[in-house]
């Protein structure tokens, strides 16, 4: 079986080439996509307490880094939380 748990440290600054009040929407698209590829999974959950911090600067100033855990739910399914919170 393969390992289920990753702690990572994701690069966002891909979002901050979107147009200024998108730049959350989008670091939260790169977030999925890159969760995605490191879990092979089809989708992805992200945790309550992982969204507020993407929207706690407002939506034109992001996290351009951010250190998460990317754990495998079932064969299809990914959940992403920040890394020290968990519980």
């Amino acid at each position: 079986m393969t390992e289920r748990k990753w702690e990572v440290t994701l690069n966002l600054r891909d979002a901050y080439e979107s147009k200024r009040l998108r730049r959350a929407k989008r670091a939260i698209t790169l977030l999925k996509e890159k969760a995605r590829r490191i879990a092979k999974a089809k989708s992805v959950v992200i945790d309550q307490s992982l969204n507020e911090v993407f929207w706690s600067r407002s939506a034109s100033r992001p996290p351009r880094r951010l250190k998460v855990v990317i754990e495998k739910v079932d064969d299809e399914t990914a959940e992403v939380k920040l890394s020290g919170s968990e519980g």
